[in-house]
């Protein structure tokens, strides 16, 4: 039992080295356009599905509580908690051209498999002009092929299921801290 507990540990070490050896540039650039936005006086929509809802949950609630320091919090709205209950394919696409702008930044997190919620949802930041910053899963080509030249991708389809939900939720926290640091000064 103690082996098997060891190796499971030792592959979510593995990951996280991959992760940040991999992505740092992808996690750099994406901290970049979140905190951009926020700095312009946007605000950060994040919507997920399958386990990308508890990895953008936690990521909104990090921007709007902080994460390693007490601070104000910055203007994030969770789309999947606005729209709870709700199973039209439009419910966050809809919620985002009301209330979004072109200085916001969506982040997407996708459990994979090409939801088409999360893609009606890219086309309507895309028609809105905002930044996109998406972790992507196995199986989301139409969701990567909605990007476009400026916008950030994460693809973590190379890693095993159960670890990719382990990744997303390292990036999310990563991200975080980097605009906490960036917007007060290496706080």
């Amino acid at each position: 039992m103690e082996e098997k507990i060891f190796q499971q540990f030792q592959k979510m070490i593995e990951t996280t080295m991959v992760v940040g050896d991999i992505f740092a540039d992808s996690i750099a650039n994406g901290s970049k356009t979140l905190t951009d936005s926020l700095l312009e006086g946007g605000t950060i929509f994040t919507c997920g599905d399958q386990s990308g809802i508890l990895v953008t949950n936690l990521f909104c609630r990090y921007l709007t509580h902080g994460i390693d320091i007490d601070r104000p919090g910055f203007p994030a709205l969770n789309l999947n908690a606005q729209s709870e209950g709700f199973v039209q394919e439009d419910r966050y696409s809809s919620l985002l051209s009301m209330h979004g702008n072109k200085v916001d930044t969506l982040f997407v997190v996708s459990g994979g498999g090409n939801s088409p919620a999360l893609i009606k949802l890219l086309n309507s930041a895309i028609e809105k002009g905002m930044s996109i910053v998406l972790l992507s899963s196995g199986r989301d080509e139409a969701l990567v092929e909605c990007l476009g030249y400026t916008d950030t991708l994460i693809t973590l389809s190379d890693l095993s299921p159960q670890m990719v939900t382990l990744a997303q939720v390292q990036i999310a926290q990563c991200m975080c801290t980097l605009i906490d640091n960036k917007i007060l000064g290496g706080m």
